[in-house]
């Protein structure tokens, strides 16, 4: 298989925490080289009113090692099979980065899996011009210098200006739990390989019908806010929420603007309840 010897992916579950709460299922997907505990900003607001299940994308987290040839097909099937370890037959699925390119693959490939889409801060590949220079930098960094040391360089592509002048302390915990994921280098690679052979473009109008947010900041060095304006306007009747003062990790630089339009999304898109016979 793309993604070698095959070991099931790592997941839990949290929520819902308010009583009445629907209790929707709600999977999220986190981005390149991070485990699902960098979810910790906005999982809490989603799993208040849902189900929430949280997974660890092959290479990261509890889940087994990423080895070469790792394709977005390979982790949207990740994905799936966590699905069914959790009895879940479907999910409104929210994916940031590299996640909301795997979440477009599971959409397209597993239609009856998925009930709504968020894609955060991402693409639909085909990218246009190089990648940042210090996340380059940093990348080749980091085996010698460390992630600590590293940080400084690729954080203004990451955040916003704002959030670095007035909220260091936020840079700071998300770096505290990037350290303690201890994320292997061999994951970075292969999941930039993946990256690498993303390419939606010609497959998006098939998701029409599904209701799709697409959520980016205005201060995206990363991602730049016109891919995801490419992205929505390739997913029929997509709506597009654009985050001001909010830059690629929109859970550090924007969490509240962030989650108030996911949580309304979600609920736009609940399924109908039935009616009494």
């Amino acid at each position: 298989m793309p993604n070698g010897r095959h070991e099931p992916i790592a997941w839990h579950e949290l929520g819902p925490v308010e009583p009445g709460a629907a209790g929707e299922p709600v999977l999220m997907i986190m981005g390149l080289a991070a485990s699902s505990r960098m979810w910790f900003r906005l999982a809490p607001w989603i799993a208040a009113r849902h189900r929430v299940i949280l997974i660890d994308n092959r290479g990261t987290g509890d889940s087994p090692p990423a080895r070469p040839g790792l394709t977005m097909s390979g982790l949207a099937r990740d994905a799936v099979e966590a699905l069914d370890e959790a009895g879940v037959e479907s999910a409104h699925v929210i994916g940031a980065s590299m996640g909301g390119m795997i979440a477009q693959h599971l959409a397209l490939d597993h239609r009856d899996r998925v009930r709504s889409l968020v894609l955060a801060c991402t693409t639909p590949g085909g990218g246009r011009g190089a990648p940042p220079w210090r996340m380059l930098a940093a990348s080749a960094l980091r085996p010698l210098a460390g992630s600590r040391r590293s940080f400084p360089i690729v954080a203004p592509v990451l955040y916003s200006e704002k959030t670095r002048r007035e909220r260091p302390d936020r840079l700071h915990e998300d770096l505290t739990l990037r350290v303690a994921d201890g994320t292997p280098m061999r994951t970075l690679y292969a999941q930039m390989g993946a990256i690498a052979g993303h390419d939606t473009r010609a497959r998006l109008a098939e998701l029409a019908g599904l209701p799709t947010l697409v959520v980016h900041g205005l201060d995206d060095a990363l991602i730049p806010p016109d891919r995801g304006r490419d992205l929505a306007n390739l997913i029929p009747g997509a709506r597009l929420e654009l985050l001001p003062d909010c830059g690629h990790i929109i859970g550090t630089d924007a969490e509240e603007p962030a989650a108030t339009a996911i949580l309304a999304h979600l609920e736009r898109s609940r399924a109908p309840l039935a009616t009494p016979r």
